[in-house]
């Protein structure tokens, strides 16, 4: 497929220009090498612009990832599976606020892992087999249309899907198209392997749509399986087809198993992210103030992420000031910064397909200085953090469950030098009530199927995030009574070393205080 890519895209881009005699690719949804070139820099970490003199990753599907490597993916997916086995993914679909009103589009997280497409509305089959390739790939995409594209602009279309994405075979999107083939290829297969939704619930009639869809069902647009079938028997065909198999396998375990050790690529792509947050993070820092609206810092941080490139914010900021920071999950954003608070930030962006996630706390005060108190239990958390992440290798053998143990006992110690006097299970159950961290990839709480007593492996990469929340009672030591505070990085894990990914953001004392302060 890469070589077939790289025979197809066109000359007439000027750093392409002695690429002459190559065929063009179809034009697709989404930006390719040969229509954004800005976005497929070959130095991706730099961010090299090729109008500027930089080379083009003409091998790249998506920005920072090979065409080769989404290849490999459904290879290694394959090869993991029994002889006989198919494969059925559905793509995501276009959500709405309200009526015809849209979200932003996000891909299915295994649809955009195995595929790299970013149009909705997809479906994927693999289907193993003797062939040299191992596997027949038929995707299921929306054809071109001219009438949509003067609302919507283009699509890959069936085509695109061959050239592009590498498919054997393409076919409309079509309900009847799409049941038809998936009735043929399932009934030939000993092991189907797909994600059926977590409640099936009985179709009423619908005025929705005319007729049935197999993408409704096994991804609905709601959470609901009401509407979106007009005959009860249909329904019940396709639950039969895809559910009544005692040879119906977990799709999502088998790709978490593989999406759990990221690749080089996915690294180098997932730093950038970390750094793009990390200097949103030091914006924030700068503009943190008594007076400024939480929401305003927000903004900010939003703001910085943008402009380097980011798409979307990978989750609901948390901008925790003063006694809100003692809700972990505090995203109304909606107070005022005091002159001798913290703030507690808990934001990151997704960069290219994968997730940042980093937390800072950060006063709020005049002079961007802690008080005693305030400084005294960051550093306790700060010495946790980094104390974790010493341990987070694959040649010490700890698991994430292991490293949360570790990270209660290093947080009970830090306390009681502080003099809190600690009962049974008052770390865990009232001062730090959350885990330690999780998973981290292309989503935010990757790999879920991934259990937390699975030791670190090279290529993991998780979140540390000791907190400590102090409740404004007699039980506990005055001076930190109402004190909310989390210090968070990511991780990716190496054998006998790591990377914080997240290194950008400043956590040490001295580099806040002097941020905050205007110092630096």
């Amino acid at each position: 497929m890469q070589r077939m890519l790289l025979r197809a895209w066109p000359s007439r881009v000027r750093c392409l220009a002695t690429k002459a005699a190559h065929e063009s690719l179809p034009v697709c949804g989404q930006p390719l090498p040969h229509t954004h070139p800005h976005l497929f820099p070959k130095d991706f970490r730099r961010g090299t612009d090729p109008a500027t003199g930089g080379d083009v990753a003409l091998d790249h599907l998506t920005p920072g990832i090979p065409a080769s490597e989404y290849e490999q993916r459904r290879q290694s997916l394959m090869d993991r599976l029994p002889e006989n086995s198919v494969v059925v993914l559905m793509g995501g679909r276009t959500k709405y606020m309200s009526r015809n009103i849209f979200y932003k589009f996000r891909q299915e997280s295994n649809f955009w892992y195995l595929t790299g497409m970013q149009e909705p509305d997809a479906a994927l089959v693999l289907e193993k087999n003797s062939s040299q390739r191992g596997y027949k790939m038929t995707m299921f995409v929306e054809p071109c249309q001219a009438h949509k594209e003067v609302w919507d602009g283009p699509t890959c279309g069936l085509e695109g899907a061959e050239r592009i994405f590498g498919a054997n075979e393409a076919l409309s999107n079509d309900p009847a198209i799409m049941l038809q083939y998936l009735k043929s290829s399932v009934s030939r297969c000993d092991h189907l392997y797909v994600d059926l939704p977590t409640q099936v619930t009985v179709p009423r009639q619908s005025l929705r749509s005319p007729r049935f869809s197999i993408h409704d069902f096994l991804a609905p647009p709601s959470p609901t399986g009401f509407d979106l079938f007009v005959r009860k028997t249909d329904f019940d065909n396709v639950v039969k087809l895809l559910s009544d198999r005692r040879n119906t396998h977990s799709l999502q375990r088998e790709l978490d198993q593989l999406r759990s050790r990221k690749s080089e690529n996915e690294i180098k792509v997932m730093r950038q992210a970390g750094a793009i947050s990390g200097e949103a993070m030091t914006q924030v820092m700068r503009a943190a103030r008594p007076g400024l609206p939480e929401a305003e810092a927000q903004a900010v941080f939003e703001y910085e992420c943008a402009r380097r490139g980011a798409e979307r914010q990978a989750y609901v900021p948390v901008f925790a000031s003063g006694r809100n920071a003692l809700m972990i999950h505090y995203v109304r954003n909606d107070n005022l910064m005091g002159p001798n608070d913290v703030m507690s930030v808990d934001a990151g962006c997704e960069f290219r397909g994968y997730a940042s996630d980093i937390t800072r706390t950060m006063p709020t005060s005049q002079d961007g200085r802690f008080t005693g108190p305030q400084r005294d239990l960051y550093e306790a958390l700060l010495r946790t953090l980094k104390g974790c992440t010493q341990l987070a290798t694959a040649r010490q053998g700890y698991s994430l469950s292991e490293l949360h143990r570790r990270s209660v006992e290093m947080l009970s110690a830090e306390l009681r030098d502080l003099g809190f006097q600690l009962g049974f299970g008052t770390v865990e159950r009232v001062l730090y009530p959350h885990y330690i961290g999780h998973w981290l990839g292309i989503d935010l709480h990757d790999t879920s199927t991934v259990e937390r007593s699975t030791r670190l492996q090279e290529g993991m990469v998780l979140t540390i995030e000791p907190g400590l929340y102090v409740p404004d009672e007699p039980a506990y030591p005055k001076a930190f009574r109402g004190l909310g505070m989390r210090v968070e990085d990511d991780v990716a894990v190496g054998y006998a070393d790591n990377v914080v990914l997240s290194a950008e953001a400043p956590k040490e004392v001295a580099d806040i205080e002097a941020v905050c302060g205007g110092r630096i």
